[in-house]
């Protein structure tokens, strides 16, 4: 897995702070819980910079990158993230990597600019490789989390196995009554 395709995933866990199937459905109350995310990812010098006043940051963050996740196709899924990488004003540099060269998109910057330039380059990056089709929003009602497809058959509909479960019992239980 390459940075991207982490930051990529630092984006869904984002997105998925706030989860309507849980009590109560907002899990960022304070820098802490993204903290944690990022450091348990291995970003623990990320994690560091994050300061108790970038919450409402992070908070807006993760609404502006959902609407990506939910987009049906490639052109409304560039539509709305093009605007975000030029308001983020993105330096790009090439760095190694155990001797491969790669792009570095948060030079210079630290703490929620940085990891705002990561999360909207990796979404920009995974949409040039796989455009809209490989993200998306769970479809098990009323679940609004978003997830990654990496399945090689490119069927996942649903963000988690409880989801999967869920919408599974609710066809079952359809089938049954008619």
């Amino acid at each position: 897995m390459d940075r991207t395709d982490h930051d990529l995933d630092l984006a869904v866990e984002l997105v998925n702070t706030y989860w309507v199937l849980a009590s109560p459905p907002e899990s960022l109350t304070d820098v802490a819980a993204y903290q944690r995310i990022l450091s348990d990812a291995g970003d623990d010098a990320l994690a560091g910079q994050l300061q108790p006043e970038d919450l409402a940051g992070l908070r807006a963050l993760r609404e502006e990158i959902k609407p990506v996740f939910a987009a049906r196709s490639a052109a409304k899924a560039v539509g709305i993230l093009d605007p975000l990488l030029r308001d983020a004003a993105i330096p790009a540099r090439l760095a190694l990597d155990d001797g491969a060269a790669r792009w570095e998109w948060d030079a210079g910057k630290q703490g929620l600019p940085a990891l705002r330039a990561r999360l909207l380059t990796a979404l920009a990056a995974h949409l040039i490789r796989h455009g809209a089709a490989r993200i998306g929003t769970c479809q098990a009602d009323p679940c609004t989390c978003v997830y990654v497809d990496r399945s090689r058959a490119r069927t996942r509909r649903y963000c988690c196995d409880q989801c999967n479960d869920r919408a599974a019992a609710t066809a079952y239980r359809r089938r049954k009554s008619t």
